[in-house]
């Protein structure tokens, strides 16, 4: 019997332990409730608006020729170019110029992919930072809208040096992060590198997105790009955080989802260079841009600060068409969704 009674006082503290660490929990597992709780009631003033007009804005650099300099202008672009993609976090037209032509990596790239790009709409003459930043550097622009936020529409862009032949626009899926959510949107492009039709597609992922999630939001433009026979450029905010998400609210550290990305690449045939490119965000130090490709060799990558006038880094690559791949321009599709809207 006294030993029983010396059992109990000795378990005593551990009780009370335990009974603290309960309370803990349970103060923790409601408190997370409570979050999600708000966050879903809010969801619904916190969701972004599909824009009225979605059609792409086309910029065309203004060039004046004469008999002795027409045939000069360029109507592909070299076999050994230079992409860059950088999301811009909705600076403004002069921002975006600064940041880019502060550096001369930025500056000559015959590709530049956009994302982020806020357009200020409606006003009477729409141009966006990309068509913006496009008559700067005397280049060809193409600009798709993907949501509405605030005074006008945020979305993706592609500059190039030479002529965009097509462009077409992939809807992504809607996955409900319950806050902050928006349409997604590819956009898809033709452009002549070294006189052979290539495909570029400008890409921005939802942020706080699972692996499953982020495979499901990839899937439209994968299978679209199965289906195309020309060398392939793919740029963007992939949004690969080191997160996984509960109800897209609740951050669960998880390793790298780059990682999951890249495999996920490789599987459908894409090359994937930058994968040493180091962090693309200022946020932590998170990976989240980068670049694959299909029919083109890279010789170098590296990341710029481009005046710091994004939470992100703008990342390039030297890319070199490999000459197994031959498609005639005649033989290209049509255009899916021609663009309406010229600058």
């Amino acid at each position: 019997m006294g030993t029983f009674w010396v059992s109990m006082e000795m378990s005593e503290p551990t009780r009370r332990r335990d009974s603290t660490y309960g309370r803990a929990a349970i103060h923790v597992v409601r408190s997370v409730a409570l979050a999600i709780a708000l966050a879903m009631a809010l969801s619904a003033c916190m969701v972004r608006t599909r824009p009225p007009d979605v059609s792409v804005e086309l910029t065309r650099p203004v060039v004046h020729t004469t008999p002795d300099t027409a045939d000069q202008m360029a109507t592909a672009l070299p076999s050994r170019l230079r992409i860059v993609t950088f999301n811009v976090h909705r600076e403004t037209a002069a921002n975006v110029i600064r940041g880019v032509r502060s550096e001369p990596v930025l500056r000559e790239a015959d590709l530049i992919l956009l994302e982020e790009i806020h357009r200020i709409e409606p006003t009477a003459d729409l141009c966006s930072p990309a068509c913006a930043l496009a008559k700067e550097l005397g280049m060809h622009a193409a600009y798709a809208p993907g949501h509405m936020q605030g005074d006008g529409s945020d979305g993706v862009a592609i500059l190039s040096r030479a002529p965009i032949l097509s462009t077409e626009v992939l809807e992504l899926p809607d996955i409900d992060v319950h806050i902050n959510s928006g349409r997604r949107v590819a956009l898809v492009a033709t452009i002549l590198v070294d006189d052979q039709p290539v495909t570029v597609y400008a890409v921005h992922l939802t942020n706080r997105l699972t692996v499953a999630e982020r495979r499901r939001q990839m899937m439209p433009i994968l299978e679209h790009a199965a289906h195309v026979t020309t060398p392939i450029l793919m740029a963007g905010d992939f949004n690969s955080s080191p997160f996984s998400w509960f109800h897209g609210i609740v951050p669960i550290p998880f390793g790298h989802q780059d990682a999951h990305l890249e495999k996920l690449m490789r599987a459908n045939n894409f090359e994937t260079p930058v994968t040493r490119s180091g962090p693309t965000s200022r946020v932590l130090g998170m990976k989240l841009d980068a670049i694959y490709t299909r029919g083109f060799a890279t010789s170098a990558f590296a990341t710029a600060h481009a005046s710091d006038v994004s939470d992100h880094l703008a990342l390039w690559a030297d890319v070199e068409l490999r000459r197994q791949h031959s498609v005639a321009v005649a033989d290209l599709p049509p255009a899916a969704a021609p663009a309406t809207v010229t600058r």
